[in-house]
């Protein structure tokens, strides 16, 4: 029981390989010819499917059936970023998708193609073939094989093309609001709230005479504020001043006032 149901294992997975791989890569019949001839420079992502076009002819007198397989390589794509449709007669012609390495995978026809591979007559595949709008940018290779009804391969032919990702749009990474966010200066009202304490409540001084008059002189040789003695001077002079102004006045009018002869005796003295 053991052998046979490692048998039966075996079986399934060459079955299963059988239907991913349509045949030996390696071999390549003479006398046939495979080309690519529609295939975009760039793919960007995002805008579309664009149309790959690939041409098989022959020299062989003998007609057969083609069945086409295509490998796509990508380096910077992921591969679940890439949209692949088979196209024939203007509709979807079925294929089969598998992994062929870390970053390739295969599309291959489920049946044979229409048409009939013959001496002066050509067979005609056309792929659909777009990039997620969230895709990398990177290259990505095509290579097409063309292989007959026993799977064998008959030619095969590569391409590269580039794939160009969305640019990043600035608004993403900026805040929702849409206006321009305020400079440091004016995002700081701490300047603003100074000056205007400043002007309210230390306001300049009006440059009167008897202001100037109150406040002592500063000396020229004083050091961190101290009152002058110039100032004090000029205080104590001021009343000595005064004090002697008003002596002279009190001593002119002593002069002006009259004179009082002395009094005449009221009485007798005897003589002698």
């Amino acid at each position: 029981m053991r052998h046979r149901a490692a048998l039966l294992s075996a079986v399934l997975a060459m079955a299963a390989a059988t239907l991913i791989m349509p045949g030996r890569a390696a071999a390549v019949e003479p006398g046939f010819r495979v080309d690519i001839t529609e295939l975009p420079e760039t793919f960007t992502a995002g805008a579309g499917a664009r149309t790959v076009t690939v041409v098989a002819s022959s020299e062989q007198n003998r007609c057969q059936k083609v069945r086409w397989s295509m490998l796509i390589a990508v380096d910077g794509p992921a591969l679940n970023d890439v949209e692949v449709a088979r196209i024939e007669d203007g509709g979807d012609f079925p294929v089969r998708v598998g992994n062929a390495g870390a970053s390739t995978a295969r599309i291959t026809d489920v049946g044979l193609d229409p048409g009939q591979l013959c001496r002066g007559r050509t067979v005609t595949a056309r792929y659909r073939i777009g990039f997620a709008d969230d895709a990398d940018s990177g290259p990505v290779t095509f290579r097409v094989q063309a292989f007959n009804a026993g799977r064998t391969l008959l030619q095969e032919a590569s391409s590269r093309s580039e794939v160009r990702g969305e640019p990043a749009q600035p608004q993403k990474s900026e805040s929702p609001s849409a206006e321009p966010s305020p400079s440091p200066a004016e995002s700081s009202p701490a300047p603003e709230e100074s000056a205007d304490d400043e002007g309210t409540a230390a306001p300049q001084p009006t440059d009167t005479r008897a202001d100037l008059a109150a406040v002592p002189a500063a000396g020229a040789g004083g050091g961190g504020g101290t009152p002058s003695l110039l100032g004090a001077g000029l205080v104590v002079g001021g009343i000595l001043v005064f004090l002697g102004v008003g002596l002279l006045l009190r001593l002119r009018l002593r002069a002006r006032a009259p004179k009082h002869s002395a009094p005449l005796p009221t009485g007798f003295y005897p003589t002698n």
